[in-house]
């Protein structure tokens, strides 16, 4: 039976107990950290668990609107308070938590950012050997920075042209996702990509990342995410050219490293791919994540279009 005396216990009291029994990445908690210190201690720190309402929690992110954070960053404080309530339900510290049918600012969803070929030629073109193999891959695969940076030798299949996705470079350092994970899965090669990949791991170790920093007296390290960025990724994308429609010299467009999955994707549904394969090649957790593509099927205006040609009499105006 809960003893109701437990919710007199305040929400700062309840939180370092709940934090000091997580379990999660290095820089997750950093960002946790940042979140609770800016957008959820300030407002329930002195609270008392039991007198916090769902109306309370409302008007809370009500207030954190009216101070300008943005969506996401609302949403992260919410799911990070909303974790620690149901941990208190579970303690029986509260019945039921106020974290419900809660009405949260709305997240613009931007539509990816992706290269066309000749973009994309253009930035190849001008990377050193081992990170035009790497991004050759990059916009084959559809594989997160981190998953390119935390290849093996021994999960590429040159025999039947697959490469397998297990192992992930993080901040923390290689760490293998989860076997329940839709992270986990089988990605095919084509001919020309896995010919380059042979030639870049032909001398490597079995157990060898492929893909290591190459400066001189420091090669062979993982790669860190910001500095690669900084010292090949920024420049190469600055510096590289292309001919637009009209023939003009344009500048390649100033995107990251991760629009090389953007580009995968896109390229893959322009031509025809489905939408669920896609998901499975990139392993996306949610098909939602995979519809911001569905825009560019070849046929995503063909039903309107089709509808509009076969009314009877059309709508008209005098020119």
């Amino acid at each position: 039976m809960r003893d109701p005396r437990a919710g007199e216990i305040a929400f700062r009291e309840w939180h370092d107990r709940w934090w000091n029994a997580r379990i999660v990445e290095p820089h997750t908690l950093r960002g946790d950290a940042s979140s609770i210190k800016n957008h959820v201690m300030p407002y329930w720190a002195e609270w008392e668990m039991r007198a916090i309402t769902r109306m309370d929690v409302q008007s809370w992110i009500r207030s954190l609107v009216e101070k300008g954070a943005g969506p996401a960053a609302i949403k992260r404080a919410y799911n990070l308070t909303s974790s620690i309530m149901r941990a208190a339900v579970d303690d029986d510290v509260i019945a039921v938590s106020p974290c419900r049918s809660i009405d949260l600012p709305p997240i613009a969803v931007k539509p990816p950012q992706w290269f066309t070929p000749d973009q994309a030629q253009s930035i190849l073109d001008g990377l050193a050997p081992a990170w035009r193999t790497m991004c050759l891959l990059g916009f084959y695969t559809g594989l997160r920075w981190g998953e390119l940076s935390g290849l093996h030798r021994h999960r590429i299949d040159t025999r039947r042209s697959r490469l397998f996705v297990v192992e992930v470079n993080t901040k923390s350092g290689i760490k293998e996702y989860p076997k329940s994970s839709k992270s986990r899965r089988e990605v095919p090669l084509p001919p020309h990509v896995l010919e380059a990949l042979e030639r870049h791991i032909h001398r490597l170790d079995r157990d060898a990342v492929v893909f290591t920093t190459i400066t001189k007296g420091r090669s062979g390290r993982l790669l860190a995410d910001s500095n690669w960025r900084r010292q090949t990724w920024w420049p190469i994308v600055e510096a590289a050219y292309h001919f637009g429609d009209d023939g003009e010299l344009q500048f390649v467009p100033h995107y990251p490293p991760h629009s090389m999955r953007h580009t995968c994707a896109s390229w893959l549904v322009q031509r025809g791919v489905s939408l669920y394969e896609v998901q499975h090649l990139l392993g996306h957790e949610s098909f939602q994540t995979t519809q911001r593509y569905a825009h560019l099927q070849p046929d995503a205006h063909k039903a309107v279009l089709g509808a509009w040609e076969r009314m009877e009499t059309p709508l008209t105006i005098v020119a």
